[in-house]
């Protein structure tokens, strides 16, 4: 394996590096939990890190009946076992650690997503696929997980939300005649590499999909137009992988299975969330959705810590105090206390609880409630205060309409990834795609859309009604009209517009429809044509039948008709 080779193996795109940072911030923030906690998003103070953390009280008796009283400090690991050894983590044993445990999350972000997918997929997509029963068989198991093509586009949808960007390749399993879909997120897909070819178009040259990692081995699939090869590298200088394949080839310590490429193009396709940035990379509102919200996750922080060292006091004594009690000075209730004795009229100074003033939570907390509020306006998702400060149902039909065209941007890239990846999918099986074959994505996400839809449909069943009944089995001759408005009818019923005009002997102004008399002839004539054909009226039918028919199936269910 030469150096070029395995440099390229294990490095990564310079996009890679650039925008590593914001897939994992925007990752974590989606799923939360452990992966906010242990990403520690949380800004760590010296006095974080030299505070012990939370301490708690044990008594014990001995054999004389006298009671003890002991402290242990909590140490937070990262897992029973080191719990069970008594290990701890550098800032285990801090006031740090105690912040990542107890601080909330306000995932709002997740919740975002959720929104966007569940008006995307609240009427699933409509496909048209033939009766192949390969490809049925396909459709409810797509990625060899036993999920079907809606939740795997439905995953797919959430991944291009998170990062902007997710790479699916369609790949034939060696024990297998049908080939799967993956989703690989961009931290996954480590490198890559965009080339012209001779007619000067824009194509994937090559990829590096990073599938495991561990402490001992990282096994990448390494794609070009000529090979699917499987690269293990391990840590160790004496690693051999666990695997039974006649094809692996060892190499320098590192080893690999070589594949033919039959397909003679890269089987992997970049699916975007919405506007590409470069190659391999897209936008996404996550980026800045995932600043805010560990924007909020600081201030709840914040909100901890001030409750934390502001609620409670600190106790300050002096030595002799201290001393005289063998340090166990404690608050609770009818707890004793030994004193040195004063002298005079003046008590020496024993102890007292100082605390800081609570006064910054309120104002976090204000602070918080506008960040949250900036994020549904991002999201362009309504909430109540939206509701409450909006001026007119307009100005929320007009807010509503931004984030339909948002989720329709989301439907036309989902619906053109699904296209290329059944392309890849026909290949791989050497069929040739049903001319019938099509996938439709829903459009409409509102009752107004529908309304729009509906009208629409309405006025070409008029047009044509109209058509039958003014041009089936009647030869026309020019008509002459009393407005210009009936005239401008009859020649949008004919394909064109305008009208012109005579003067009668009495004075009185008709009207025809199109511009010149001649325009309108030929019109009636191509009229009469298409009418004796019937290939216009076939037309026509086929059309309004068909977009009603999407229409019901892209937008309801069969429970709701």
């Amino acid at each position: 394996m030469s150096d070029s080779y395995r440099d390229y193996i294990v490095g990564v795109h310079d996009l890679y590096d650039k925008y590593e940072e914001d897939w994992q911030l925007a990752r974590d923030s989606f799923y939360g939990g452990v992966e906010i906690r242990d990403g520690k998003y949380l800004k760590a103070y010296a006095v974080d890190m030299n505070t012990p953390a939370e301490t708690i009280n044990t008594y014990t008796t001995d054999s004389n009946g006298y009671v003890k009283k002991s402290k242990a400090r909590v140490e937070n690991v990262s897992t029973k076992a080191e719990a069970q050894r008594g290990e701890n983590t550098v800032d285990g044993g801090t006031f740090y650690a105690e912040k990542l445990k107890n601080t909330p999350y306000l995932n709002y972000l997740r919740l975002i997503a959720a929104e966007y997918n569940s008006i995307l997929f609240k009427n699933p997509p409509v496909r048209d696929v033939g009766e192949n029963a390969e490809i049925h068989e396909f459709l409810d198991n797509v990625n060899g997980e036993e999920d079907n093509i809606n939740e795997f586009m439905a995953t797919l949808d959430l991944f291009t939300f998170i990062y902007g960007t997710a790479w699916v390749s369609c790949i034939k399993p060696l024990d297998s005649d049908i080939p799967k879909w993956k989703i690989h997120s961009p931290l996954d897909v480590t490198n890559w590499h965009y080339g012209y070819d001779g007619r000067g178009d824009l194509k994937l040259k090559s990829i590096v999909i990073r599938l495991h990692e561990s402490d001992t081995e990282t096994v990448y699939r390494y794609i070009t137009p000529e090979t699917i090869e499987t690269v293990w590298i391990g840590e160790d200088d004496d690693y051999v992988p666990d695997v039974d394949s006649d094809l692996m080839v060892a190499e320098d310590g590192y080893y690999r299975v070589i594949e033919e490429n039959e397909l003679g193009y890269i089987p992997v396709v970049p699916v975007y969330q919405g506007m590409k940035i470069y190659n391999g990379i897209g936008a996404t509102p996550s980026f800045d959705l995932a600043q805010i919200q560990r924007s909020i996750y600081a201030d709840m922080a914040e909100i901890y810590s001030v409750v934390s060292y502001g609620a409670h006091g600190t106790l300050i004594v002096d030595e002799g105090t201290d001393s005289l009690n063998d340090g166990a000075i404690g608050a609770e209730p009818g707890s004793i206390v030994r004193v040195p004795a004063g002298i005079g009229e003046a008590s020496n100074y024993v102890y007292e609880f100082v605390t800081p003033p609570l006064t910054a939570v309120t104002e976090i907390r204000e602070l918080i409630d506008q960040k949250i509020t900036k994020m549904t306006e991002i999201s362009m998702i309504r909430s109540d205060d939206l509701i409450k400060s909006a001026r007119s149902g307009e100005q929320l039909e007009q807010y509503d309409s931004k984030l339909e065209a948002f989720v329709r941007r989301k439907a036309q890239n989902l619906e053109n990834a699904e296209s290329k990846l059944f392309n890849i999918w026909f290949d791989w099986t050497n069929q040739q795609m049903p001319t019938d074959f099509s996938i439709s994505y829903n459009r409409q996400y509102s009752k107004k859309a529908l309304q729009h839809e509906v009208a629409e449909i309405d006025s070409l069943l008029k047009t044509y009604q109209d058509f039958q009944a003014t041009f089936m089995g009647q030869n026309l001759e020019p008509q002459e009209y009393a407005t210009e408005a009936e005239a401008e009818k009859v020649a949008n019923s004919l394909g064109g517009s305008g009208t012109h005009s005579h003067e009668n002997e009495d004075g009185t102004v008709i009207y025809m429809p199109f511009v010149t008399h001649d325009e309108y002839t030929e019109a009636i004539e191509a009229a009469m044509e298409a009418a004796q054909d019937g290939s216009f009226v076939e037309e026509m039918r086929d059309k309004i039948r068909n977009r009603l028919s999407s229409l019901v199936e892209s937008s309801t269910t069969d429970n709701g008709l």
